[in-house]
């Protein structure tokens, strides 16, 4: 896990302040003044709003053992029954090993297309950049500047410094190479060659495919926020209605910090979810029933969540 911390705001009122005219300059003080400020502390801690965030990941993400993963697993540890077989110099138990795991794997793929990536880990890495709104239009403006003055690197270094997401690791060993190896593996058996055999069935065994997901911090905050909300108005506290609406200020926030920072840029469903918080802040000040209004905002969030973020993947094998 990595955090990093941004100082780019200097940096970037700097090069500003070098590059833009007055009216410009005057221009930026007023995108500052107009910048929601970001509301007061809630009582949740960072440790424990990162925990809650953590666990809502590992929910989305866990590894499901179906029925097809488990005969998958089982496939893979009889092909480490093959290696073995080559070592002790078992040709011909390991030849007859391979053609029967090849029938096993291709049945198996046929009944189940989806067992051909098989999961086996997941893993997470935090990238935050510790910035408000306003931070982000300097440093957003300060990039613009540089490209257009021609100082790329700069931009880039700029814009690096923007990034606040959670980044999952899927790993899967890619089965349906597999039938492929073996038949190698089997036919240089045949030749003999049971070094180079060996070297291929342990190449593919060790060989992990990584489906990589980038999730936006303010939006995961956000939906936590959103839940801590639905939790204090089921409590008895008699401040619960400031906590929720704190709650819910915070949400608000941390959806204009993602829209800001350019995740899901111009989405029109960022203006339904602040239009359904400030329906359901409207409800719960007037003391109305808001319990419904909370569950639809948070599945609201879940799916504007899943639509635009956990399909951006990319896949590397390694």
């Amino acid at each position: 896990m990595k955090k990093t911390i941004v100082a780019l705001s200097t940096l970037a009122i700097i090069f500003t302040g070098c590059a833009q005219n007055q009216t410009t300059d005057n221009h930026k003080a007023d995108i500052k003044k107009e910048a929601p400020v970001k509301p007061e502390h809630v009582k949740v801690s960072d440790k424990d709003l990162q925990s809650n965030i953590a666990k809502t990941m590992q929910d989305d993400f866990a590894v499901k053992e179906t029925q097809s993963v488990k005969e998958a697993i089982q496939i893979l540890g009889e092909t480490n029954h093959v290696l073995k077989n080559i070592a002790d110099n078992k040709v011909k138990e390991a030849k007859e090993e391979l053609a029967k795991l090849i029938g096993e794997l291709e049945i198996l793929m046929t009944r189940d297309p989806n067992v051909a990536l098989v999961p086996v880990s997941v893993g997470y890495e935090i990238n935050d950049a510790v910035v408000d709104i306003p931070t982000v239009y300097e440093i957003t403006d300060a990039a613009k500047d540089a490209m257009d003055e021609g100082y790329y690197q700069l931009a880039k270094k700029l814009m690096d410094g923007l990034s606040s997401e959670m980044i999952v690791k899927t790993s899967y060993l890619p089965l349906a190479t597999y039938p492929d190896a073996m038949r190698l593996s089997a036919a240089l058996l045949e030749e003999g060659k049971k070094e180079e055999a060996a070297a291929i069935l342990f190449k593919a065994l060790n060989t992990l495919v990584v489906k990589q997901q980038e999730i936006p911090l303010p939006v995961l905050r956000a939906e936590e926020f959103i839940k801590l909300g639905a939790d204090a108005m089921l409590g008895k506290d008699k401040d619960k209605k400031e906590a929720a609406l704190l709650y819910l200020d915070n949400a608000d926030y941390q959806l204009q910090l993602a829209e800001a920072m350019g995740y899901g840029k111009k989405d029109k469903e960022y203006k339904e979810l602040y239009e359904a918080i400030k329906d359901l802040k409207k409800a719960v000040k007037k003391d109305k029933e808001s319990k419904d209004k909370f569950e639809k905002l948070s599945e609201k969030i879940k799916n504007f969540k899943e639509r635009l973020f956990f399909k951006k993947d990319s896949t590397k094998t390694k």
